[in-house]
């Protein structure tokens, strides 16, 4: 099977529609989505309605569906010194979402195993853990429940592969192409522990102003990564057009 890997859309459709219309020309036949629908940018209907249309393998809680639907509506409900940007705009689209996008948030899953991987948004050991090198990727090994571990939380795509041969342990951080034009290739070697980050759809940390995405061949244990331009100008619009905070969409022009 080959298996469409998403994560933190973030309430971009014009990135998310992007990448599904660049994927439909690799060839892809279920979507594991990693986490996070919600927050930052002004399309969480649409893109939460886009999600349902695919034909998701699973779909996983993020960090900010979490908080969305634990946020009550109204600003009344937190002290001003409390407030900040993620939590002022998750309690606006909470207010705003139909009842059916709320149900697929509330149906989303902690965590996901199957018989060759299994899938989670932050880290296995803890929900919200950043796994953002390969120190900290090595610290969550005893955490496996598979040999492959599909995450996001980090907005920064990765992989990160363990091997032991004999008495040496090896581990390695695999480079990945930031170029729309040179996809990375890359095959799981044998008896290695492989923890995978496809990176950020809506809002890419790395420096890099791309839409990030991976498609994985279960058969022939093969990641492939990409990199897909959007309409950043889009993007700003809708921001200024829907009263979100400008410097959302300029830190997408950063890639950070």
């Amino acid at each position: 099977m080959r298996l469409l890997l998403l994560s933190d859309l973030h309430a971009n459709l014009t990135a998310l529609e992007a990448v599904l219309r660049h994927a439909e020309r690799q060839g892809w036949e279920r979507a594991l989505f990693l986490g996070d629908a919600v927050g930052y940018y002004p399309d969480p209907e649409a893109v939460i309605t886009r999600l349902r249309e695919l034909p998701l393998e699973a779909a996983l809680l993020g960090n900010h569906d979490a908080l969305l639907l634990r946020t009550p509506q109204g600003t009344e409900a937190h002290e001003q010194h409390e407030r900040n940007v993620v939590t002022d705009v998750l309690r606006r689209q909470r207010a705003e979402l139909s009842e059916g996008a709320l149900r697929f948030l509330k149906a989303l899953q902690p965590a996901v195993t199957r018989a060759a991987w299994e899938a989670v948004h932050g880290a296995r050991s803890e929900p919200w853990r950043y796994l953002s090198s390969l120190r900290h990727a090595e610290r969550e090994l005893p955490a496996l429940n598979r040999d492959l571990l599909f995450f996001g939380h980090t907005h920064v795509p990765a992989v990160y592969a363990f091997t032991e041969q004999g008495t040496l342990a090896l581990s390695r951080s695999v480079p990945l192409s930031v170029r729309p034009e040179t996809p990375t290739t890359y095959r799981l070697p044998p008896n290695a522990r492989v923890l995978v980050n496809p990176g950020s759809v809506g809002q890419p940390r790395d420096g890099v102003p791309l839409a990030s995405y991976m498609i994985f061949d279960d058969e022939a244990r093969r990641l492939t990564h990409y990199r897909v331009a959007f309409d950043l100008a889009r993007v700003r619009r809708r921001v200024l057009e829907a009263g979100y905070p400008e410097a959302l969409a300029a830190r997408l022009e950063r890639g950070q």
